[in-house]
């Protein structure tokens, strides 16, 4: 077990331990009918948007069959082509295909484990070059699930701090939100501005 500093802690001092995704979180194993999605529910690798940007809507929904059912809390990654860094953190109930892990906090450990925290581990740099690195496949690369289970993270902050971080960095992502819709506000209005010239 690591001993680290913990400036925000009690006692300056808090006992982090290194475990790997395996040992606290599984697959999601449970499917739900295609029926039952709509648009919004369903994720398919296609609509789960690159560099840890969230998802849209979808433009396809199966008409038949199971896909592997999610709910609230559970972290969704893309499995086909790893390096576009696609990752969503559940806030509803829905369905995804076979080229999205469904990755869900075990019971017993979210006592000790926000799943926002552990969404924030996986949703790195660190997490994505180690997947990337575990791939299989050349022209069209997957990740290993089997090595993703494997992949090191640290579990006992107290809550307090799990909390604080994740507050923190919530934050930081609304700022970015907030800054690529003015990116895209900017692009919009400059471009109806220069048509209008060129006319």
């Amino acid at each position: 077990m690591q001993v680290n500093e913990c400036i925000d802690c009690p006692d300056k001092q808090v006992n982090i331990r290194w475990t790997t995704v395996g040992e606290i979180a599984i697959y999601s194993k449970t499917r739900i009918s295609t029926s039952e999605l709509n648009a919004n529910s369903y994720v398919g690798i296609e609509n789960l948007l690159p560099d840890m940007r969230g998802k849209t809507i979808s433009n396809h929904i199966p008409t038949s069959g199971t896909v592997i059912s999610y709910k609230p809390d559970d972290i969704l990654i893309g499995n086909f082509r790893p390096y576009l860094k696609k990752i969503w953190f559940a806030n509803s109930y829905g369905g995804a295909n076979q080229h999205v892990l469904v990755v869900r906090i075990k019971e017993r450990e979210r006592i000790a484990l926000m799943p926002r925290f552990l969404y924030y581990i996986l949703a790195s740099d660190d997490f994505f070059v180690y997947d990337v690195q575990h791939a299989k496949g050349f022209m069209m690369p997957h990740g290993d699930k089997k090595a993703i289970m494997k992949y090191s993270i640290p579990v006992s902050p107290p809550l307090p701090v799990q909390q604080e971080i994740v507050n923190i960095l919530d934050r930081f992502s609304k700022l970015e939100a907030e800054l690529e819709a003015r990116r895209r506000q900017y692009a919009y209005y400059r471009d109806s501005l220069m048509a209008t010239v060129v006319v």
